[in-house]
């Protein structure tokens, strides 16, 4: 299991890799345990079908194979609740996606959340296209808790994860904020690691609308 520590390092807000140094985003330690405090209502079970995402870089925006292997493999369906209770699957199911995974307590993925609420407000969401939250790494213990009031007004589908991070470590989560962007097929066409500005949001919404 792993345990999300916000630390800062160059990456995320770039175009590309080479130009991810000066941003920052939370990195995970996968020495440490996760927080025994976490509530029950915040977390839930967590199903996997498939092969783990291999884990990212140092961050930035990757949509080349040749600078990060997961693009173009196809991600596992992850399968568990959202903060009611409901069932949330992200798998094929013939529709682009924006998996977005976010933790509470990380103060970039909180900017990130209110720059896609704005977007989503402004009608910037392409309609051939979903986004999705994965809330991770929770815990009582840290700000901006509990992740159910963060996400009340996120504009798509939220899902929590496991107290132990199940779908985080699925989907090769390695900093926050961290995004997996998904064909209909459950392909990756590309991933972006840190933070992004509004029009790497858009550019990327487009793209996965456009097929591209």
């Amino acid at each position: 299991m792993v345990t999300f520590l916000l630390a800062t390092v160059g990456c995320g807000s770039a175009s590309s890799p080479s130009d991810a140094a000066g941003s920052e985003t939370s990195t995970v330690d996968d020495a440490s345990s996760d927080s025994d405090s976490t509530d029950g209502a915040e977390v839930g079970d967590v199903s996997v079908t498939g092969g783990a995402v291999a884990t990212g870089g140092s961050g930035g925006v990757f949509t080349d194979a040749s600078l990060d292997p997961a693009i173009g493999t196809k991600a596992p369906a992850i399968t568990g609740t959202n903060f009611d209770g409901d069932a949330v699957t992200i798998a094929a199911d013939g529709r682009p996606k924006a998996v977005y995974y976010l933790a509470h307590w990380c103060s970039h993925c909180q900017a990130e959340v209110e720059l896609i609420m704005q977007l989503a407000a402004d009608g910037m969401q392409p309609a051939g296209m979903d986004i999705y939250a994965v809330a991770i790494a929770v815990s009582d213990e840290r700000p901006n808790y509990p992740p159910s009031a963060w996400l009340e007004s996120f504009p798509g589908t939220v899902m929590r994860d496991s107290a132990s991070n199940t779908a985080a470590e699925a989907a090769g989560v390695s900093g926050i904020p961290y995004t997996l962007y998904l064909d209909g097929e459950n392909r990756i066409t590309a991933r972006s690691i840190g933070s992004l500005t509004t029009d790497q949001i858009v550019e990327r919404w487009n793209a996965l609308a456009a097929g591209t």
